[in-house]
């Protein structure tokens, strides 16, 4: 609750203005009203005498009901407004019923205040001047980028201009930064926040055929398992597990290291928690698959009709699918070549009981009887250890089930962003200076090692807290303050003299950073300039949630200051660059312009926008008519209607050549060797990271609100009751986690630590604990290794492992103001 707001929050008059929004946060994206008016009037009690058509007071389960978190007051162009963020009680898709999680349940509290908590956002842009980062115009901040950007590309070439960027934000501001960055410069300098480098978070899925997002939250209504790897949806996609995967009432197969909430209502529940050990995700998915070949309780049907030949495998234009598919016989004849994958040795390496596997196996595929509808889902736990061949196991899994293109029946991830990624212009991949075994066999740069070998001079970081998202994070930041330290600081405002110093440091091989946030975080000291952004709320965007369910999130308020929407900034440097092509008027400008690069994908909108303009009418105010409901893409027009797309391979036909799905080795080795990499080393223990309920990503908006900070006022670490008597430690004790066996972007084996308070619990297992990801201040990833080289074909972090040391270095008051109660009770 905002001390600054009264106690009870004001009745919205029949009068107040409506419009739609939905969530900032998880890849669900409930739908959201937002009721605005004037402060000093209010409604009545009377459901004819207010807004939400509701006798007053109701149930705080009747989807009408407004907490205070759902309330704030805010400057709207000088009037003092009432303005209630409150869960689409009328919507007809995702949080049906005006469901909501605790964090969207608290949007209002993310709105700018002059006098509240989010008072310290950027308004205007500053440069580094002796240290200090002391405001200038937006004329010479935009001339500073502009001219810097050309002398790198000049200087050098498109690969010394480099972009660190989200990759989940809105349509329009995604593709203007990819319009510039992509399009007319064509670096391959080029990737997303949570990667060193651009491309498929889930080739090895790829790899198969099959689309990461083809499902629908209906099927897992419909379905009567739902296998769940590497993703906790009761803590981080809420609404999806208990509105869509509980209410269907299916039996859940949950793997995860940690016995969670999610695991315990599984097991509660006629369900199975597979509590595997951190790394062993292969040989889990393989075992299942092999026993489940051998038994013959595969999908033959499936299979036969849509898998694969050997030969047609071969023919694949793509080169790693070529080598790396695997028609049926040849999966089989893999899985029988890796005794890891007999039952037996299976449960040694993976921890799971022999017992185990089998039930797991019979629950998905129903044991030779009736075939059960089942879903094979997963997030970044598995694709952020070992991420090619943990995508292409679980890929696999979900193919020898026939799961996919069928109600109630397929396979991908559950997402961890909302989806906005639309870009302008493909990745220039042949620009690369990145391969796996050959030139021929291009990958996506590693951003992050080229940047720390001292390659990348500019930088551009957007909508991030770049550093602290990456692997070895303390190390990174030690090197990016080397590249900024290279020659004389800046010294003053003057144009002429600022810019002649930032030449001067790239000339002497430094780097200069440009970072373009809402609020300052862990990355904003590196930066020698910045650019004040906007935020959701602050203007007219588009995007999709995890099912491809497409809305309009309409503008609230205007940015406080003179910060800008990203695309404005984006076009503004263009055009002092000498582009052409970046004199949009506003967001439904890039939205119609974005649809045709849109056509033949997932996000395909072309359709609505070209029946917008058959009708004369805006493309976003097309969508606007679809509410909080969204369409689903791809959209087509059938007799004049639109019509979204429910489910993807629907026909069974996939992305490969041949249009039929093909399995994917199966490869161990590899991962056995990179385990004996990164696993813990003597006296050392595993250390999760991950999210939890009630806090997003970094934070930013967090710990600007106290229902979150009352909650996790520190960063935390969860340690087995066995391993915290071990080490003498109580809850609430401070603890310090430290690694001397991190790699480096370079390979090298650096130093790394963070603190955190002891959080004891039987979620975790002896031998392995669990932090935040990204708390401010207390980096799980300063543990984490960033050499990409371990896992060449697709270069990734393996973030979801690290390992440390844990030692007690004292005590703190949180003992008795931090609850430290059970979280994974269950019913």
């Amino acid at each position: 609750m905002n001390s600054a707001l009264p106690s009870l929050v004001p009745i919205p008059p029949v009068d107040a203005e409506v419009k739609q929004i939905c969530c900032e946060y998880c890849p669900v994206a409930c739908g959201y009203k937002v009721l605005m008016w004037p402060v000093g009037s209010q409604g009545g009690t009377t459901a004819a005498d207010n807004a939400l058509s509701v006798d007053l007071p109701t149930s705080p389960l009747s989807g009408r009901w407004v907490s205070e978190n759902m309330h704030t007051v805010v400057d709207i162009k000088g009037v003092a407004t009432n303005v209630i963020i409150m869960p689409d009680y009328e919507t007809e898709a995702v949080n049906l019923g005006g469901t909501h999680s605790v964090r969207g349940g608290a949007l209002a509290q993310k709105l700018y205040r002059a006098d509240g908590p989010t008072s310290d956002r950027f308004k205007t842009p500053l440069l580094k001047v002796n240290g200090d980062h002391v405001p200038i115009s937006w004329e010479m901040a935009t001339d500073l980028v502009a001219a810097l950007s050309t002398y790198t590309i000049e200087t050098w070439d498109e690969l010394a201009w480099g972009v660190k960027i989200y990759s989940y934000q809105f349509y329009e501001n995604v593709f203007a930064a990819s319009k510039l960055g992509l399009g007319m410069i064509g670096t391959p300098n080029y990737s997303p926040h949570h990667a060193p480098a651009e491309g498929d978070d889930v080739p090895g899925l790829s790899d198969c055929g099959i689309d990461a997002f083809g499902s629908s939250f209906a099927d897992d209504k419909e379905a009567d398992v739902i296998f769940i790897s590497g993703s906790d949806p009761y803590e981080t996609k809420t609404v999806r597990f208990t509105t869509w995967q509980v209410a269907g009432g299916a039996k859940i197969i949950y793997v995860d290291p940690r016995r969670t909430f999610t695991a315990n209502y599984a097991e509660n529940n006629g369900g199975i928690h597979l509590q595997i050990k951190p790394g062993t995700d292969v040989v889990l998915y393989s075992a299942l698959v092999k026993y489940i070949i051998d038994q013959g309780w595969q999908d033959t049907e499936f299979i036969d009709a849509n898998i694969a030949s050997t030969d047609e495998v071969a023919a694949e234009g793509k080169w790693r699918r070529a080598r790396f598919g695997r028609s049926f016989d040849g999966l089989r004849a893999d899985l029988d070549a890796q005794p890891a994958f007999e039952l037996d040795r299976a449960s040694e390496i993976t921890g799971v009981p022999v017992e185990k596997l089998i039930r797991a196996a019979e629950l998905m595929t129903g044991g030779g009887f009736d075939r059960p509808k089942t879903m094979v889902l997963f997030e970044k736990g598995v694709y952020w250890s070992h991420n090619y061949e943990n995508t292409a196991a679980i890929g696999n899994l979900g193919l020898v089930l026939g799961a996919t293109g069928r109600p109630g029946r397929a396979t991908g991830r559950m997402g961890g962003h909302q989806r906005g990624g639309q870009k302008a212009a493909g990745y220039p991949k042949d620009k690369s200076p990145h391969f796996f075994e050959t030139p021929e066999q291009k990958v996506e740069m590693d951003t992050e090692r080229w940047l720390y070998e001292g390659n990348t001079r500019f930088r551009w970081i957007i909508g991030t807290n770049w550093i602290g998202a990456m692997g070895a994070s303390q190390d990174m930041r030690r090197r990016v303050n080397e590249l900024i330290s290279i020659g004389d600081p800046v010294d003053t405002v003057e144009y002429e003299r600022t810019l002649a110093q930032l030449k001067g440091r790239m000339d002497q091989g430094g780097t200069v950073i440009v970072h373009q946030e809402a609020y300052a975080n862990g990355s904003t000291g590196v930066a020698d300039i910045i650019l004040p952004a906007a935020t959701w709320g602050e203007d007219d965007f588009t995007r999709n949630n995890a099912e491809r369910r497409l809305r309009l999130y309409e503008k609230i308020m205007d940015p406080p200051g003179d910060a800008k929407p990203d695309w404005q900034i984006f076009a503004a440097v263009a055009k002092k660059m000498g582009f052409e092509g970046f004199d949009w008027k506003d967001t439904n400008e890039i939205f119609e312009e974005a649809a045709p690069k849109s056509a033949g994908g997932r996000r395909n909108f072309e359709e609505l926008v070209k029946k917008a303009q058959a009708d004369g009418m805006r493309g976003h105010d097309l969508l606007k008519t679809y509410g909080t409901t969204g369409i689903q893409t791809p959209i087509k027009n059938e007799g004049g209607e639109l019509v979204g797309t429910e489910r993807l391979h629907t026909d069974l036909k996939f992305k490969t050549d041949s249009k039929k799905a093909n399995f994917v080795f199966p490869d161990w080795e590899s991962v056995d060797e990179r385990n004996a990499i990164l696993k813990p080393l003597d006296g050392q223990v595993w250390v999760l990271n991950g999210r939890v309920n009630a806090l997003w990503n970094n934070l930013s908006d967090n710990v600007r609100r106290e229902l979150s900070t009352e909650r996790w006022p520190a960063n935390f670490l969860e340690v087995s009751p066995e391993d915290a008597q071990a080490w003498g430690v109580e809850s609430g004790d401070l603890l310090s986690i430290t690694s001397e066996n991190v790699l480096s972007p370079v390979g090298e084996r650096v130093t790394g630590s963070f603190s955190a308070v002891a959080y004891v619990s039987d979620i975790v297992p002896p031998g392995v604990t669990f932090s935040y990801m990204n708390f401010p201040g207390s980096e799980a990833n300063a543990i984490t290794s960033a050499d990409t080289s371990l896992q060449p074909l697709n270069l990734r972090n393996n973030f979801k492992l690290g390992a440390g040391t844990v030692e007690k270095i004292g005590t703190t008051d949180l003992k008795e103001t931090m609850s430290f109660a059970p979280r994974n009770l269950a019913p």
